[in-house]
């Protein structure tokens, strides 16, 4: 990564938090005018350790981490998410909804993202101890779940069609899934699974619940590994129109 002290507060940084790894993408504005693309990088994690004392072997082995940024942009990709209509929202009320869906763990705090285009707000858990640690390293960070940059995205793409769309990502232990109507949430969930036989299985078993065309909606497929070919030739017999996207595309999106 072309970064140092001296240069680093014309970069954005963008960091997305995965049990699969951590992905870090480093972008000078100006360089991606000129039709230079950033150099991602992932760092592997140990599974057996938790994401604060992963970040803190990358903080301690990574010296860049340390420097100050033009924005940093943290996406945190978690199971324990939920989902409630902007109207009826309070903040104060954000841990009860949540653990309305989901039982309490130690150490958690509930954070949220408000979705104006959907008039939804994502409410999301969080350790404690790396919520703290984020704050300290980039005081000035966006933190996003990743099921908010999955709607958002949708969003971005459902605006400019006149059909239902679903977008898939994977991830090495579970998918996301999220479909959308003219701005208008239908669905967002995640579920764990390993295989390209459930995988296969949920994407189906959404796409019938939500009553979409397999003749003129559309799925977005955020993929891009060994399973990602045999996935889509299964799909390809149920749904006419199968786009392959970024599978980067949540970070991406927030380096710009």
């Amino acid at each position: 990564m072309q970064v140092t002290g001296s240069n680093s507060n014309q970069h954005i940084l963008s960091i997305r938090f995965s049990a699969d790894g951590f992905y870090f993408v480093l972008l000078n504005p100006k360089v991606k005018e000129n039709g230079e693309s950033s150099t991602p990088l992932i760092y592997n994690v140990d599974e057996s350790l938790s994401f604060t004392a992963n970040l803190k072997h990358a903080i301690d082995e990574l010296e860049w981490l340390s420097y100050k940024y033009k924005a940093v942009h943290i996406i945190i990709a978690t199971q324990r998410f939920t989902i409630v209509p902007l109207d009826f929202f309070e903040d104060e009320h954000a841990e009860t909804l949540f653990y309305h869906n989901f039982q309490s763990i130690d150490n958690e705090v509930v954070e949220y993202n408000i979705l104006q285009k959907n008039n939804s707000v994502v409410l999301y858990g969080i350790d404690k101890a790396l919520l703290t640690m984020l704050y300290n390293l980039f005081p000035e960070a966006q933190v996003k779940a990743q099921a908010t940059m999955l709607i958002e995205h949708l969003t971005e793409h459902n605006c400019h069609v006149d059909k239902r769309q679903m977008l898939y990502l994977y991830s090495k232990n579970s998918i996301s899934i999220a479909a959308l109507e003219r701005h208008n949430l239908l669905f967002c969930n995640s579920f764990s699974c390993t295989q390209v036989s459930d995988r296969l299985y949920y994407i189906l078993h959404c796409w019938k619940q939500l009553g979409m065309d397999q003749q003129t909606d559309e799925l977005l497929l955020a993929e891009n590994n060994s399973e990602a070919d045999e996935l889509k030739k299964e799909l390809a017999r149920y749904i006419a129109h199968i786009t392959p996207v970024s599978p980067n595309f949540d970070i991406e999106s927030t380096a710009i």
